[in-house]
């Protein structure tokens, strides 16, 4: 990030600041907030598929604060950045401070050493302290900083989906080990995606994410909470080929529409796809919709998990 643009960030946080398949589901609660989910659907070969989950209420809590957190941040970036930045830029100037002998180079206004072009010792060690706590910041949040297409005076964030991935991994392993004993490769994912067609999809929205559990919990999925939670499977399903998540470049928030493809060299049987060189399966999503979107030549984002 530059100087120009994180200034531009904390001058604007500080202001701030200051289908075909059945589907059943029952979902109970067992003890306080265990939680225990039932789906149930007929698969490609018309065969009765059920699919039993059930999570720990420690589970539970940690995808709520994840979903929380997130959908906050997204809602309200300026505000959650600066509220992390804050205390931590304030600490690293009364430390800077304790080693400034001379009073014309000392710290008092952190807006306004940010702003100066001076070289001084105190000065860099407060911008190097600012780069890292900034990124500490996305990091913590689950965020990663964009250019908003109305211009760089507009906060613009959007999930770190390949953290969000990785964060996942091993919450889910239950529905991972249904879908990998199939065998072959393309009939594991189509059943797959049969049983995340007894999901219902929900409003598209640019200010929330919600993590696969609590996806799961609620029974419901946007488009971009689809992808992930296929993400997941998928990645074992296939381990060698990158996956990746694709959205409009204009994308602020939470992206949508979204999709998920992989490496049109995986086999996986598919839309093929091209976006910028490469060539891409797609594998949830509307593949109408984005053909439409290539054919009017809209900039799309392949944004890899991993």
């Amino acid at each position: 990030m530059s100087r120009t643009a994180a200034l531009g960030l904390l001058c604007l946080s500080s202001l701030i600041f200051s289908n075909q398949s059945l589907s059943i589901a029952a979902n109970e609660q067992l003890g306080d907030n265990t939680f225990y989910g039932e789906w149930q659907w007929s698969d490609t070969q018309g065969q009765y598929q059920q699919l039993k989950l059930q999570f720990s209420e420690d589970l539970i809590h940690q995808s709520e604060v994840e979903t929380f957190r997130l959908s906050y941040s997204l809602t309200y970036p300026s505000q959650a950045i600066s509220a992390y930045l804050s205390p931590r830029l304030e600490h690293a100037v009364a430390m800077i401070n304790q080693y400034v002998d001379d009073p014309e180079t000392r710290l008092d206004d952190i807006l306004q050493a940010l702003r100066s072009d001076s070289d001084s010792p105190s000065s860099k060690m407060l911008w190097d302290a600012y780069e890292q706590y900034t990124h500490d910041a996305f990091r913590h949040l689950g965020l990663l900083p964009c250019l908003h297409p109305q211009g760089a005076q507009y906060p613009c964030v959007r999930p770190n989906y390949s953290q969000l991935f990785y964060q996942n991994r091993d919450r889910v392993n239950p529905i991972i080990e249904h879908f990998t004993q199939q065998g072959d490769l393309n009939r594991s994912l189509a059943e797959a995606q049969a049983w995340l067609l007894t999901i219902p999809s929900k409003q598209e929205n640019n200010y929330s994410f919600t993590s696969p559990v609590d996806v799961l919990k609620d029974n419901r999925a946007d488009s971009d909470e689809r992808a992930l939670l296929l993400a997941l499977v998928l990645s074992e399903l296939a381990p060698n080929y990158p996956l990746y998540m694709v959205y409009p470049a204009d994308s602020v928030g939470s992206a949508s529409p979204a999709w998920l493809t992989i490496d049109a060299s995986s086999g996986i049987e598919g839309p093929t796809i091209i976006i910028g060189d490469s060539a891409h399966t797609l594998v949830s999503g509307s593949s109408e919709l984005i053909k439409e979107m290539l054919l009017a030549e809209v900039q799309l984002i392949s944004d890899a998990l991993y």
